[in-house]
């Protein structure tokens, strides 16, 4: 009997589980956060550097190095949702963007960020308008 009841309670029987409770982030208004376009070029540059491509984390730290001038408060907010900064996301959809537009390569390993032969075009064609 004590065998049953506890094959009952690993098998059959759903333990109770806390929900997570999930504070909602406020929208921003438009305006207070970097935009995501600040993102694009100091990404592809970063990953020319890296020879192509790189590890997420790595070329997140270098946005930071190049970028941290121009993120301001609202970017270095944690987000309720993960508790990361809110630039990391804006970087991260930037790529996703990028991916979509063809600058950045689909279907890279998990954690690996690539840029494309149309991505480096892009970025030549746009850092040579910049005036140093």
């Amino acid at each position: 009997d004590k065998l049953k009841e506890e094959w009952k309670e690993l098998f059959l029987e759903k333990p109770e589980r806390k929900k997570r409770k999930i504070k909602e982030t406020k929208k921003l208004k438009k305006g207070l956060k970097t935009p995501l376009s600040a993102f694009r070029l100091p990404i592809l540059e970063i990953l020319i550097d890296m020879g192509g491509s790189g590890k997420s984390k790595e070329i997140l730290e270098r946005v930071e190095e190049i970028m941290r001038s121009a993120l301001n408060e609202y970017d270095y907010e944690h987000l309720d949702s993960d508790n990361e900064y809110r630039w990391r996301k804006t970087a991260q959809w930037c790529r996703n963007n990028l991916v979509n537009e063809g600058l950045m390569k689909n279907g890279s390993t998990r954690g690996i960020w690539e840029i494309s032969d149309l991505g480096r075009r892009y970025y030549e064609e746009r850092a040579r308008r910049i005036p140093e």
